[in-house]
């Protein structure tokens, strides 16, 4: 609530609020994004930090004015109906206050319920004549089983042709036991349906609407805000190791245009490239808003040479040159670090600085996907490059995303702003997100497993199976073997191929533990690593298990963190390690083919 005793509003509230609306011959609003955009700057304009913090919904809606509130109400979910209707509401009954549209629209609440295993929902309904139908926002705090929906005609013998449904990307289903509401997790499915409700076309989601028009305790501040110096610097591929290089790094939205300058280590031959730019908005970090994130892609390189590169903000303003060191075109000995999940801790980036130091012949960092807690909060993004200091300045991080860095459906959109990676992924899915890339002798395949499983089946089989590679990688959030979760899908879908292809070995994260299999072949142990692949799960962080059943397939674990894990390849030879951050060796494996 707004404390009024501190802050004295009540006289000042309608002249406050005045400035909110558009002036004559401004265009008005048309969408949900628009109006709560515009109420947000204004709180930034009006209301300090403390205030922020104490908005409640009720004071959301003193500040929006009618049409506000019409849009809010109407351009959330819209559709079109050709029949008269019934659009039933299933409203999560924990969510502390309802959407403000809903009775004052003429919603009435009924006495049925629906349930999953997690959640009970209260039904409202409202009939309709046919044409166009809008229902109204979730509300404004962050509730994640936002409501879902059904329609049925009322005259059962009439048929309904549901249309035009915007958002246009969760698809119509079929209300019933067992159905799942939440794209984004579709393993929780109904498990009680009132009769009434049975059968009618159901409107899926996601639980990443909720941010929609999140207010109520929505504020953060990042503890590490943009300059006009750049920051973050990252090196990343998207194309050859051996001849190109992508370097990222940020600015404050001052900067407009930035560039880089590199030469051949020893040459006097200096080469400029600009960078593009990327204007990044997290709307509710108040201290923020805007970045500016600039990638300058580097080509025609020289194989197998040592570079330095400085980046530029102004005519005379470059930063401290750092130093690259690009693949050999033939094939020489390497070796590359990999964390399981890092969720941007302190403790993860000491360890990652500490690991460089140890092994300075490092070609290039890997993260098995789950970088941070909240991948639509830039914030974590600001901490975990702030920990991880300059360790990716001087050798390229290529990470896959994990189900946090992919948050609720929405997609890891700020992810895959942050990288500059291989485009050669699967048709019909988000680029960037799965991609492969070969390093010397090796091929290296990165899933994100938070995709369709089964619609990158045939992408992974033409991989390897068109790989002349002599070792084969596959990294990807979700561990095949666990205690906790089977994972049939991907067993049956990937691990079927890495049987198939043999892949060597694949590296995940997400169960928060340290694991190394056997060799497996078919779910069965192999007899060596020549007939089986070698699936291993590692933390970044501090990580204790509560529950400790035993797993036939393993040959180590360790119930904590953080670790990392070096790999290095000489000739015939992998050498695999395990180490903590004191350097100690916890688990090691040597393959030779």
């Amino acid at each position: 609530m707004i404390n009024n005793k501190r802050m004295l509003w009540g006289a000042l509230l309608c002249p406050l609020w005045m400035s909110f609306y558009p002036e004559k011959g401004e265009q008005p609003e048309k969408t949900v994004k628009e109006v709560i955009d515009r109420v947000v700057t204004k709180f930034y304009e009006n209301l300090t930090p403390a205030q922020l913090d104490t908005i409640s919904d009720a004071y959301v809606l003193s500040a929006l004015s009618d049409q506000d509130k019409e849009i809010l109400a109407t351009r959330f979910w819209t559709f079109e109906v050709n029949v008269p209707v019934r659009v039933s509401v299933m409203r999560h009954k924990g969510q502390k206050v309802p959407p403000f549209w809903l009775e004052k629209s003429g919603f009435k609440k009924t006495s049925m319920l629906v349930r999953n295993e997690e959640y009970t929902y209260e039904v409202w309904q409202k009939d309709f004549g046919k044409g166009n139908i809008g229902l109204g926002i979730n509300g404004f705090d962050k509730d994640r089983p936002v409501y879902f929906t059904t329609v049925a005609p009322l005259d059962k013998a009439e048929k309904l042709t549901v249309s035009n449904v915007v958002p246009a990307q969760y698809a119509l289903g079929t209300m019933q036991k067992g159905a799942f509401t939440y794209h984004d997790w579709d393993s929780l499915v109904l498990t009680e349906v009132p009769d009434e409700l049975n059968g009618q076309v159901l409107f899926t989601t996601v639980r990443g609407r909720a941010r929609e028009a999140h207010l109520v305790n929505a504020f953060r501040t990042t503890p590490i805000p943009s300059s006009d110096k750049p920051d973050q610097v990252m090196m990343t591929w998207s194309g050859d190791p051996a001849t190109t290089a992508a370097i990222q790094w940020r600015t404050s939205p001052k900067v407009l245009k930035s560039r880089v300058k590199y030469w051949k280590s020893g040459s006097s031959d200096t080469l400029f490239t600009d960078a593009s730019a990327f204007n990044m908005e997290d709307r509710l970090l108040q201290n923020d808003r805007f970045v500016n994130r600039f990638t300058a892609q580097l080509k025609g390189l020289s194989p197998g040479s040592l570079y330095q590169y400085s980046i530029g903000t102004g005519s005379s303003r470059w930063s401290a040159p750092s130093s690259f060191q690009t693949a050999s075109d033939q094939v020489r000995d390497f070796s590359f670090i990999w964390f399981g999940d890092t969720h941007f801790s302190k403790i993860w980036g000491d360890m990652a600085r500490k690991s460089i130091k140890r092994h300075p012949e490092t070609a290039f960092f890997s993260i098995a996907g789950d970088l941070v807690t909240t991948g639509l909060h830039r914030d974590d993004w600001d901490q975990l490059w702030a920990y991880a200091g300059p360790t990716f300045t001087t050798r390229p991080l290529m990470p896959v995303p994990g189900n946090h860095d992919s948050q609720d459906g929405l997609g890891a959109w700020m992810y895959k702003e942050m990288f500059s990676l291989p485009e050669n992924g699967p048709a019909g899915q988000p680029s960037e997100m799965t991609y492969a890339f070969k390093y010397q002798d090796a091929l290296f395949l990165m899933v994100d497993a938070t995709l369709s499983v089964p619609e990158q089946s045939a992408w992974i089989e033409n991989q390897l199976k068109n790989s002349k590679a002599r070792w084969k990688f596959a990294m990807f959030h979700f561990p095949p073997y666990n205690f906790e979760e089977p994972y049939d899908e991907i067993q049956r879908e990937w691990c079927s191929l890495f049987d198939k292809y043999h892949v060597d070995m694949v590296m995940s994260g997400h169960m928060h533990y340290y694991l190394r299999t056997k060799p497996m072949f078919n779910q069965k142990e192999a007899a060596s690593p020549a007939k089986g692949t070698i699936y291993t799960m590692s933390i970044s962080i501090p990580g204790k298990q509560e529950r400790w059943p035993d797993e036939d397939y393993a040959v180590v674990r360790y119930k904590d963190g953080p670790l990392y894990q070096h790999i290095s390849i000489k000739g015939n030879t992998l050498h695999y390690k395990c180490y903590n951050p004191e350097g100690e060796v916890k688990d090691e494996l040597t393959i030779t083919k």
